[in-house]
């Protein structure tokens, strides 16, 4: 495998937003979900990867090569969905075909054409008629017509039934069978990226908190359940994040032999979930050791 993708050290300030010291590989043959709480960054790092944001500092190689020298002749390989596609509202569905077609020298009508039967889209209906979630089919046709060689989906599944999500779902594992391509796609459902990612990345206030291959993450934390207890034990100072509930605590801690002999008695260990991983690591609020445990209070502890 060959990284078609490389970002080091990526920082962009703007307003009162920064995402800062960003580092992230996208293989090539692989399906990178990009994961985040609204405003913790992901499009304003796609946004930073197609070269519509200049950044702060940092390097973007598309390919092996430098984004920023090479950009325009790089972005003719990528496929792009944007979280709400805009397109030319007047113009109807078959008409965007040969709009876009110009700008892409590997563009494949009937490609277009397939992909607009697979989504049931309606060629003569104008662009800014169609629901939400045939904007989005619309967009993702267009995107996948032209053989891009990496495709950068922010919020693909966003808008659409369930029965069109596992097609767009299945249509990217489809995509990566070809090894020389690659796909990395935000999303806030983790379900998404249970079903199709082979590498996962947690954005949190612009900052990149967990990244790795999906089962390897999955295999390095693991959740502690107790009592308060645990808030005495030495696993407090090695948890990454933890909540209080009716029913006890439960605590983020990466998985060692030496949490594992740090267990108090009658603690259990559970392995955690893709969304337990996503919730922990995106949370941070105080533990109150002396508060009740009423109803479900979010807490983290600093390692």
């Amino acid at each position: 495998m060959t990284n078609l993708l490389e970002i080091r050290n990526l920082t962009k300030r703007y307003g009162f937003f920064a995402l800062q010291d960003v580092d992230l590989e996208v293989a090539s043959g692989t399906i990178t979900g990009l994961v985040g709480a609204n405003g913790a960054g992901k499009s304003t790092l796609m946004k930073l990867v197609l070269g519509l944001l200049p950044p702060d500092s940092g390097e973007i190689q598309l390919f092996g090569q430098n984004a920023l020298r090479e950009g325009p002749s790089l972005r003719r390989r990528i496929g792009f969905v944007q979280e709400s596609p805009t397109l030319f509202g007047n113009l109807r569905v078959g008409e965007l075909g040969q709009v876009v077609a110009p700008f892409y020298p590997t563009w494949n009508s009937a490609s277009f054409q397939r992909l607009c039967r697979t989504f049931e889209l309606p060629l003569r209906t104008p662009f800014h008629k169609l629901s939400q979630g045939s904007r989005m089919k619309t967009a993702l046709a267009l995107a996948l017509s032209h053989d891009a060689d990496l495709l950068l989906l922010d919020e693909p599944t966003s808008g659409l039934d369930p029965l069109m999500r596992r097609e767009v779902l299945d249509l990217m594992l489809e995509i990566i069978q070809d090894e020389g391509k690659a796909v990395l796609f935000s999303t806030h459902i983790t379900t998404d990226l249970e079903r199709v990612a082979d590498h996962v990345a947690i954005l949190k206030q612009g900052r990149l908190v967990l990244a790795g291959a999906k089962d390897e993450l999955l295999e390095s934390w693991v959740l502690v359940k107790g009592g308060d207890e645990l808030l005495a034990s030495p696993l407090r100072e090695r948890c990454r994040g933890g909540e209080r509930t009716e029913l006890g605590l439960t605590l983020l801690c990466e998985a060692s032999e030496t949490i594992a002999k740090m267990l108090p008695e009658g603690a259990l260990q559970e392995r955690p979930s893709l969304e337990d991983l996503v919730y922990f690591h995106g949370r941070e609020l105080a533990l109150d050791i002396g508060q009740q445990a009423r109803g479900q209070m979010e807490v983290s502890c600093s390692r």
